[in-house]
């Protein structure tokens, strides 16, 4: 797993990662400060094309740097139905 680019933000490298997980791709940012450290954010969510989850991770790499809450990402992940205990008679 490879960042395919680098943005610099405030002083920062932002490396925004999208991988393929089956049919959907996670995201994962890797933060470098200006001091030489670098830390990574762990798996954000899951999205339907990998451009998507690379910009979710760069937007969620600037709110960390300006210290503030994540976006909520446009992609609901993985939608689960509930299955209804009781069936609806036909009348």
């Amino acid at each position: 797993m490879e960042a395919e680019y680098e943005v610099r933000y405030k002083g920062c490298t932002l490396s925004p990662i999208a991988f393929g997980d089956g049919e959907f791709y996670t995201a994962m940012v890797i933060i470098g400060t200006p001091d030489g450290e670098q830390r990574a954010s762990g798996a954000l969510g899951q999205f339907a094309c990998a451009l998507s989850a690379r910009q979710y991770a760069l937007a969620c790499g600037m709110a960390d740097v300006d210290h503030r809450d994540p976006p909520l990402p446009d992609w609901p992940v993985r939608i689960e139905l509930r299955q209804f205990a009781h069936r609806a008679k036909a009348v």
